[in-house]
């Protein structure tokens, strides 16, 4: 992947960070809407099972297949230190803390590569995940994961205290 297309990733990434923080805005009785799973969230769902399944079943086999050979992990906790793919190999095959209930999730699918942000509940509070997959070899594989403490950030990230717009599902 070129440092260009690296850096659009990125650029998306971090765009999803920010609008993840805001709250949605509700009032008094305003009427509750169903979210509809579509397509592609149903398809990420499964992908995301299936990375949480291999690790705490420890099969690092499987998990390394669901994961691209440049795979890194980027924590809001050390942001300018990337951990790598071996390293967080290493690390899930210890722990097998495969991280708990997903949620919120939306998916921008941009053809060769969808970017896969949601909730992760886990022993220690609430994660805010944003995965960048990418197609290769027919399959989508996780490229790059930056995962920060999820919670009320309106006042830790700029812009993200803005009113939360209504924003329409794509079907």
């Amino acid at each position: 992947m070129s440092p260009a297309a690296r850096r659009r990733i990125a650029v998306a990434a971090t765009a999803l960070l920010l609008a993840a923080g805001a709250a949605p805005a509700t009032g008094g009785d305003a009427p509750t809407r169903v979210p509809t799973v579509t397509r592609s969230v149903k398809l990420f769902q499964e992908r995301e099972t299936a990375l949480a399944e291999a690790i705490r079943a420890g099969d690092k086999s499987a998990l390394a297949k669901l994961l691209s050979e440049d795979f890194e992990l980027r924590a809001g906790a050390r942001a300018g230190r990337p951990v790598p793919r071996a390293d967080f190999l290493d690390d899930v095959m210890r722990s097998r803390d495969g991280g708990g209930d997903i949620a919120a999730m939306a998916v921008h699918d941009l053809g060769e590569t969808a970017i896969v942000s949601f909730t992760q509940g886990n022993r220690g509070g609430a994660l805010f995940v944003v995965d960048v997959w990418r197609k290769g070899g027919g399959d989508w594989q996780l490229a790059i994961r930056y995962a920060s403490p999820a919670g009320d950030a309106r006042y830790a990230v700029p812009g993200a205290g803005a009113e939360a717009p209504e924003i329409p599902k794509k079907y």
